[in-house]
This record gives structure tokens, C-alpha cells and sequence, in this order.
């Protein structure tokens, strides 16, 4: 493991942080991790290079033992997790999780606490930018999930907190610390082992492998089979001393924001959540989300809800989309102008700040926002297309 001197003085409290927690695996058992380059990246965050070697194609780049991952499991398991399981309600596994978490950071006792210790300092989520920035999506379905998610954890720690000795006591503000680096630093638990849920299951943190920043295209392999977890280069391996890439995946910008707190520029994956309330019975309903994506295209499901908002949108005889009466498409093509319009607002101001120089949120929030319209854009020609 090396630690440059300039990019060790310029993040140094950091580094060497991160440089504990890299022995601490090493201690429990990790390997390939005496061989990578810990450095600061340009954005002021941490990054990994691979060493003169280089790492060759399929080549296993470090594996680290099971008893160094954090899980709602392994949380749930600990004194505050047993003290949270035992009120009358207990909170979620999730919130759990994040608890131990902050304790963890502060107690150099926690089994997790050199992991802990090493985290950045800021969380990188939305939720836990400052009321300015977060103010700078103000109308969007991005910024609104922002302020819910923060008013439910506000709410639910109020709740667990007046319940649970003065030992396991932490601010709102360290728990927000923790939902939002589990939130950007979270893997699927399958990683670590194969029989675990694909989808729905709460994820897991895998030390050193949340430094890896995500490389568009970037291929990897992961192997894991309940005891340790593993990390491969692809098939064109990794050039010596080149930054080592992990790749999140194809994910809209709305995903990107709400959990790593930026966007990409002309983001293939972007898409807008629609909604739709119906009568029901004696009541409301709500159906969605319908996501609409670029070129004007219409998911089947919303065409379907549009037609016979009282079926089930999800199931269909056939695969040609049904007839709506072209007043339930004015109806339509209204919402998705009105939902355009603070979009179309901030064009101007959005493509200044995509192309000039600006804080790094800004960028993002304008990457975001553009997308935004550009998707609605298309949609709202699609359908005035349609009335003729």
C-alpha cells in the first residue's frame, strides 16, 4: 500500500484514515491490498490506482474476509441492535444499521470502527447537501424525495431515540451521516453471497471497495461465496498505476443524485417518474410510477392506466396499446406541460452552469435538470403529434 507524499499532505488526515483501515484488513485477512495505490482524486475525494505492475485480465485485484462487512445482520446482531429490537415497535433494519454506524465512527472499540473512522467526512447524498443546495431542486421529484427522506428520518429517530438508553443516544445529523454514506457506498449482499435475494434485500458495505470511484463501461467481476468477497479486472485488465474503476451501474440521474450526490451529462439512463391518483371504491388510488424516457416513447403499463384507469396496468391480452379518447390525451399532454414548465424556466441558467465553470453540485442539479426537459421535451411533441 502507498500513499504519495503530495497527496498525502494535501489529504492527509484522510489518507491515513483510510491507510488504518487498510492494515486493519489486511490483519483480518485481506489480500492484494500491500500492491494498490491509495491517492486523492482531483475532486478532493480518495481514488485507488493499481500499482508498476500493472493488474492483468481477470487477474484478482484484492479479496476481503466476511467478518469486515457491515450488514443490517451483523448490526442487528450488536448491543444497540438487540436494544433496538427489544422496544415495543422497532425501528428498521435499515436504521439499525445506520445507528451502529455512528456509534461505530465514534467508539475505537467498534469491530467496524477503523472502517468507520476512514469514511469521508460529508456525506454525499442529496439529503444531506445544505439547505441552499438542496434548495437548487426545488420543483423537481429529485429534490421533494430529498426533504421527505430527511422529515421520515427526523421523525423515526425522535421516536427510537426517546426509547433507548442515553449509551446509544446520537444526533439527527450523525444519523443523516450514515444513511447517506450506506446509502452511496452499499453493495448488493449477492456479491458477498451468491443464495442472497437479488432485489429488495438491504445492502452491504465492503470495505476498501467503496474507494473505487464509478468508470463509465468499466468491466468487472466479483466473486464471493459467504466467507470472503473478491474484486477482478476485466478482460482488458488495468494499466500499470491507473486508477482502478468500479461501475455502478445503468442508472438514471435521479438514482445517481438521491444516493452518490451527482449527475452525468447527457445521461442515456435518464427518465421521469409519473404518478397517477384514480377514484377506487370508496376511495384514491395511486399508480406508477410510469417512467417516460428519451425519443418520445410511452411505456405500454401507462398507455393501459390512461384507458382504464380502475384495470390493473401491468396486465394485458395484448401487446398493441389501447384506444384513449383524445380529451383523456389533452388531459394528459396538460400534465406534462405543467410539469415542464419550471424546467423550461431554467433552461438558460441550466446550460450555463453544464458548460461553465461551477461548484460540482451545480453541474449535477444541471445535468439533472436537462435531462428533465429533454425527456418531457420529446414527450410533449410525441403527444401534440397524436392530437394533430
Amino acid at each position: 500500500m502507498d500513499l504519495p507524499d503530495a497527496k498525502r499532505a494535501r489529504r492527509e488526515p484522510r489518507l491515513d484514515a483510510v491507510a488504518r483501515m487498510l492494515e486493519w484488513l489486511i490483519a483480518a485477512g485481506a489480500t492484494g491490498l500491500d500492491t494498490i495505490n491509495v491517492h486523492a482524486t482531483p475532486d478532493g475525494d480518495v481514488g485507488v490506482a493499481s500499482g508498476e505492475a500493472g493488474i492483468a485480465p481477470g487477474e484478482t485485484i484484492a479479496s476481503i474476509p466476511a467478518t469486515c462487512v457491515m450488514s443490517v445482520g451483523r448490526s442487528a446482531a450488536s448491543a444497540v441492535g438487540v436494544a433496538c429490537n427489544a422496544l415495543p415497535t422497532p425501528p428498521s433494519p435499515e436504521y439499525v444499521l445506520w445507528l451502529d454506524m455512528a456509534l461505530g465512527r465514534r467508539d475505537e472499540s467498534h469491530e467496524s470502527h477503523p472502517y468507520l473512522a476512514a469514511l469521508p467526512k460529508d456525506a454525499p447524498d442529496v439529503a444531506s447537501w445544505t439547505p441552499k443546495e438542496v434548495a437548487s431542486l426545488a420543483g423537481t421529484d429529485v429534490g421533494a424525495a430529498a426533504i421527505a427522506s430527511n422529515e421520515a428520518l427526523a421523525a423515526e429517530h425522535e421516536r427510537v431515540q426517546a426509547l433507548l438508553d442515553p449509551a446509544y443516544r446520537v444526533g439527527v445529523e450523525e444519523m443523516r451521516w450514515a444513511r447517506g454514506c450506506y446509502l452511496s457506498r452499499r453493495f448488493p449482499p449477492r456479491l458477498l453471497n451468491a443464495e442472497a435475494p437479488s432485489a429488495g434485500a438491504p445492502g452491504v458495505l465492503l470495505p476498501f471497495f467503496d474507494l473505487l470511484n464509478h468508470g463509465k463501461g468499466t468491466e468487472i467481476e466479483w466473486r464471493g461465496d459467504g466467507q470472503s468477497v473478491a474484486f477482478a479486472a476485466g478482460a482488458d485488465g488495468i494499466e500499470a498505476q491507473a486508477e482502478i474503476f468500479n461501475n455502478y451501474g445503468s442508472k438514471p440521474n435521479d438514482e445517481l443524485l438521491l444516493a452518490h450526490g451527482f449527475a452525468l451529462e447527457n445521461n442515456e439512463h435518464d427518465r421521469v417518474a409519473l404518478k397517477m391518483t384514480v377514484a377506487s371504491g370508496d376511495g384514491r388510488k395511486t399508480l406508477g410510477p410510469f417512467y417516460l424516457r428519451r425519443g418520445g416513447d410511452f411505456p405500454r403499463a401507462l398507455w393501459r392506466a390512461l384507458a382504464d384507469p380502475t384495470g390493473d396496468p401491468a396486465s394485458s391480452d395484448s401487446d398493441s396499446p389501447p384506444e384513449i379518447d383524445a380529451e383523456v390525451v389533452e388531459v394528459f399532454l396538460a400534465t406534462l406541460e405543467r410539469k415542464l414548465a419550471p424546467f423550461t424556466a431554467s433552461k438558460t441558467a441550466d446550460a450555463d452552469a453544464a458548460r461553465g465553470v461551477a461548484p460540482p453540485y451545480q453541474r449535477s442539479v444541471a445535468f439533472y435538470r436537462i435531462g428533465q426537459r429533454e425527456i418531457l421535451e420529446d414527450a410533449v411533441e410525441a403527444l401534440r403529434s397524436m392530437l394533430g
